[in-house]
């Protein structure tokens, strides 16, 4: 592990191998998977988020696989409000020292959207996951397009219902820095019920921002960022695990306990995913 420092934990959260996997034609064999998420639990990396087996059937077995590799890091498993993908998630999860089901729900209210209903959606969705898994995380997917007031609600309403990480995610890459510090904050300051899980947050690169976007979140009060190696990701791409890492580092205030010797090695693995697809 790297040196620690005086200061608050920040914890990292990996998505290579779920989110950055969505960027490649062909999706990664299970060896590939195991492999990396070995470098990853070697590392120093809090979460391996693995893949969807609620959709891809894959994913499930590859989530049991890795959770006999990995030995540290918590392992998750992505699920979105559907009963069945949260028992996918569940299942697959079964084998881990330490699991995670990471639950998302559409914030952002539509003409064909009704508030109440999103709500219940939320507190069913998390009260289930909390029966099969004490780790629960739920993401307010486009929560920075959502409204504010809503978006506070939807916190509220998850972290009552048990999740223990709520993530923030700039979903499409839309805010500034200065907008999305400022999203946090709001949310710091006006959840009640904040105090009793750990904020997170999730940052597309499409124009540019994933890293300082993610970085200034801690200044506002996140506890973990949610990253990959080498930016991997759709679109433009998820912050820079390196690059998160890098400037955390420079921080007398915060701290990961990600050991940077490894860092060169996962880049290179995961340019060798990217080989394969040309």
């Amino acid at each position: 592990m790297s040196n620690i420092s005086q200061g608050e934990k920040v914890k990292i959260f990996d998505t290579t191998l779920r989110d950055g996997e969505l960027a490649l034609k062909h999706k990664l064999t299970a060896k590939q998977k195991v492999n990396l998420a070995i470098i990853l639990d070697k590392m120093g990396v809090d979460v391996i988020e693995i893949g969807y087996p609620g959709v891809y059937s894959k994913d499930a077995d590859e989530i049991l696989l890795v959770s006999q590799k990995v030995k540290n890091a918590t392992i998750c498993g992505l699920s979105s409000s559907k009963p069945e993908e949260i028992v996918a998630v569940a299942k697959a999860l079964r084998q881990a020292m330490k699991g995670r089901i990471n639950i998302f729900t559409p914030v952002r209210l539509t003409a064909n959207t009704m508030a109440s209903q999103v709500i219940d959606l939320i507190r069913d969705s998390v009260s289930l996951a909390r029966n099969y898994c004490s780790d629960v995380q739920w993401s307010a997917f486009d929560a920075t397009r959502s409204d504010s007031d809503f978006l506070c609600k939807a916190v509220e309403t998850a972290i009552n219902s048990g999740a223990r990480t709520i993530s923030i995610p700039d979903s499409l890459g839309v805010a500034s820095p200065t907008q999305f510090f400022q999203l946090v904050k709001t949310i710091i300051e006006r959840v009640p019920n904040v105090d009793s899980a750990s904020i997170s947050i999730h940052c597309h690169n499409d124009n540019g921002f994933a890293v300082d976007n993610s970085v200034i979140a801690v200044e506002a009060g996140a506890k973990q960022i949610e990253c990959s190696i080498n930016g991997l990701g759709v679109r433009a791409g998820n912050a820079d695990l390196a690059k998160i890492v890098q400037a955390i580092a420079s921080s007398t205030n915060y701290y990961t306990e990600v050991d940077q010797s490894w860092l060169r090695q996962a880049s290179e693995l995961v340019n060798q995913f990217m080989v394969v697809e040309k």
